[in-house]
């Protein structure tokens, strides 16, 4: 496949957008927080937050270096469409978010909320956003989502976890500040990672935008800009998630895993993901497990889905990793899969889906979750069919 390795493909005449927060990185920045919000003229900001980071001591510098007394809003771990009912609509023109993938999402439902009124649960689905959203600050407390870059925000309603999807949610600024995750817990960090880790991969091997129909958001297939922004990605991240997750103490691999992630998160925000991340969905739909958990738990099985389509996309993969052992015989694709196996089992994740307690009669319920999700498929790069049924009792359940 082209433009997965090191050199790039044809570029072709077909056109392609590309679009991402104005972004600041490094140590320190989230206390230009107040320098920000003048820019976007913000004079009372909404603070969405939660307990975790305000009890870990990571919400404070950030309040520190805004004027006055912000308000604060505290995401809920699962946030859900019932979540919004008391919003301080009418004191607050603008939205800081801090906080991991839970917060940053909630805020741009906030956002949303402030600028149109309304239910969250009206703004359910794609493209229903009407309008620019009050301005929107992502602060990320966790080197995961990337959902700082993104234009997603996922909900629960009705107990099905859902998303709202649409270029307005795209936050406006993103301060992506490495020593706010130095504290994180290894649980987190191995987590959050490898979700990240996920991103890029998907990202560099979707569907190419050439052969994705025109959507409202721009998951429109990989492009020039997202292959070399995932690449980069999925260099950082793979270097740096064991030792971070094992050492916390090791800023390098800190700062790796921000960059890496916020990277992943701008790459796949243009290119879409594909049925790891759809199965993952599925999953966690089904079951109270952490998304990270239940990616660990679907990579094997998504991976080999596409393995007919994606054998010399992986092989190339696999060289960029440095994953080629001339030695052995794990060269070529199987050398990737078998590192995503390798790699879920150094950080302690599920090594299958019987790992979250499924079995070989959940299989149909599984598959039929997993192929409604009409915002992840389309630029998986092998169209996903009833023929996942097989594959998954096959690679899952047989064994």
């Amino acid at each position: 496949m082209h433009g997965v390795g090191h050199h790039g493909g044809r570029i072709g005449g077909d056109a392609f957008t590309f679009t991402t927060p104005h972004v600041r990185f490094g140590d320190g920045v989230a206390r230009a927080i107040d320098d920000v919000l003048a820019r976007a003229e913000v004079q009372n900001p909404l603070v969405v937050t939660d307990e975790g980071v305000e009890a870990a001591g990571v919400l404070d510098p950030v309040l520190e270096s805004i004027t006055g007394d912000p308000l604060v809003h505290y995401a809920t771990t699962e946030p859900s469409t019932a979540d919004f009912d008391a919003l301080p609509t009418d004191a607050a023109d603008g939205v800081v978010a801090v906080g991991g993938g839970s917060c940053l999402d909630t805020a741009k439902v906030v956002a949303t909320l402030l600028a149109h009124g309304g239910d969250a649960a009206e703004y359910l689905g794609v493209d229903t956003v009407p309008g620019r959203v009050a301005p929107l600050v992502a602060i990320p407390t966790t080197s995961g989502t990337g959902s700082q870059a993104t234009q997603t925000a996922v909900l629960t309603h009705d107990g099905i976890k859902r998303g709202v999807s649409d270029e307005y949610l795209r936050p406006d600024y993103a301060l992506v500040d490495p020593t706010l995750t130095f504290g994180l817990p290894a649980s987190v960090t191995a987590r959050s990672g490898f979700d990240a880790f996920v991103h890029a991969l998907e990202s560099l091997t979707a569907r190419d935008h050439r052969w994705i129909d025109p959507r409202p958001i721009t998951y429109q297939g990989a492009n020039p800009v997202s292959r070399s922004l995932a690449r980069e990605a999925l260099v950082q991240v793979h270097g740096a998630i064991e030792r971070a997750t094992f050492d916390g103490d090791d800023r390098d691999a800190r700062r790796a895993m921000s960059l890496g992630s916020h990277l992943a998160g701008t790459a796949f925000s243009a290119s879409g993901l594909g049925i790891v991340h759809a199965l993952a969905s599925a999953l966690g739909g089904l079951v109270d497990a952490p998304h990270g958990d239940c990616l660990a738990a679907s990579i094997t099985a998504g991976l080999t889905y596409n393995l007919p389509v994606r054998r010399d996309a992986y092989a190339s993969v696999a060289r960029l990793l440095d994953l080629d052992d001339p030695a052995s015989t794990r060269n070529g694709a199987s050398a990737l899969v078998d590192e995503c196996d390798r790699l879920r089992r150094s950080l302690g994740l599920p090594t299958g889906m019987d790992d979250l307690g499924f079995d070989r009669a959940d299989v149909d319920e599984i598959v039929a979750n997993t192929l409604v999700q009409e915002r992840r498929l389309p630029t998986n790069p092998r169209r996903a069919g009833d023929d996942l049924q097989a594959h998954l009792i096959e690679m899952e359940f047989d064994g």
